[in-house]
């Protein structure tokens, strides 16, 4: 079956830099997007496939005294839930090591995701990203912080 376009989405929680949401192990939703794969035909519900990126930028608060260990920040993606984390399907969960006295830049993530043939059928299936940190050195989110997703079909 041909390839068939389905859908493609962005969120954009923030577009700038100078932002100052504090990060917690409380996980934050920066990403929230549904994407529409109802059109898919009948012989390529069971082909869909999804590709997501999302990225964000941190920075530090005023660290006095750096701590022996760097602080754990989690960037986690799922698929389905109502909005909260943990209560979708896990699809990525991409951990970075950030040490107090290192520089700070984006991180990203890219995640695929080939949804079952039951989501599909639903019509629309939503996908999150979320960030968190284990809280040992004081994080903020700065911004941007921005996630996309594409939703294709069939195989070649």
């Amino acid at each position: 079956m041909a390839i068939q376009f389905l859908d493609t989405r962005i969120s954009i929680h923030s577009d700038n830099f100078g932002g100052a949401e504090p990060l917690s192990d409380l996980p934050l939703l920066i990403g929230d997007i549904g994407l529409q794969v109802g059109a898919a035909i009948p012989a390529n519900t069971s082909s869909v496939r999804v590709a997501l990126t999302g990225t964000a930028a941190i920075d530090f608060v005023t660290v006095v005294e750096p701590p022996a260990e760097p602080t754990v920040v989690s960037l986690t993606v799922e698929r389905g839930g109502d909005g909260s984390a943990g209560t979708g399907v896990t699809i990525l969960n991409q951990q970075f090591e950030i040490s107090a006295l290192g520089p700070l830049f984006p991180i990203s993530v890219t995640a695929a995701d080939f949804p079952p043939a039951a989501d599909v059928l639903a019509g629309e299936i939503r996908y999150t990203l979320f960030i968190a940190t284990d809280g040992f050195i004081d994080l903020v989110l700065s911004g941007p912080a921005v996630f996309n997703g594409t939703a294709a079909a069939g195989t070649t």
